[in-house]
């Protein structure tokens, strides 16, 4: 970027050279004239030369800073990609544990549903002792009946046993 721009030195003329013929006075004004001119001139290129360098430096710090804005964008860039990364990754753990703990709900789910059939069972069992302890009290109660029948009927026996033994007696005598 940087470009040399070559300017010729300026020399100092030579007042008059030694064995030239002298100056008219049209001429001498005209020489001082073009002097003056050519001072102009030689201040103005050194101004502009000294703006070149100045725009030199210009361009020099701001490419500078353009490279120092370039390298701290890289690392933003660097960092942003970094940071998506570990997003990427983060959203894949988390997705991870979904889906595990979509699969633990499935499983309890599954398992509850076969622990509430198990129950319907066991209710169902549970329905069928009640009325089998149902039956069994009353067929209970109908042995408690026989039983008391029976005991009447053993008091009656025994009565008739005694009779017969009485009976058995009297005709033996």
């Amino acid at each position: 970027m940087d470009k040399t721009v070559k300017i010729r030195a300026y020399v100092e003329p030579a007042a008059q050279p030694a064995g030239a013929a002298p100056l008219s006075k049209e001429q001498a004004l005209e020489f001082t004239v073009l002097q003056e001119r050519l001072q102009e001139e030689r201040d103005k290129s050194l101004e502009q030369l000294k703006t070149i360098v100045q725009l030199r430096e210009a361009v020099k710090q701001e490419q500078a800073k353009a490279a120092e804005a370039e390298q701290r964008a890289n690392q933003a860039q660097a960092a942003m990609q970094q940071a998506q990364s570990a997003v990427s990754e983060a959203q894949r753990r988390a997705q991870e544990r979904v889906d595990g703990e979509m699969k633990k709900t499935v499983e309890a789910e599954s398992r509850n549903q076969q622990l509430q059939a198990q129950l319907a069972q066991l209710q169902a069992k549970l329905d069928s002792l009640a009325n089998q302890a149902a039956a069994m009290q009353a067929k209970d109660k109908e042995v408690a009946e026989l039983r008391a029948r029976l005991q009447e009927l053993v008091g009656v026996l025994s009565k008739v046993g005694s009779i017969i033994d009485a009976a058995r007696l009297a005709s033996k005598s």
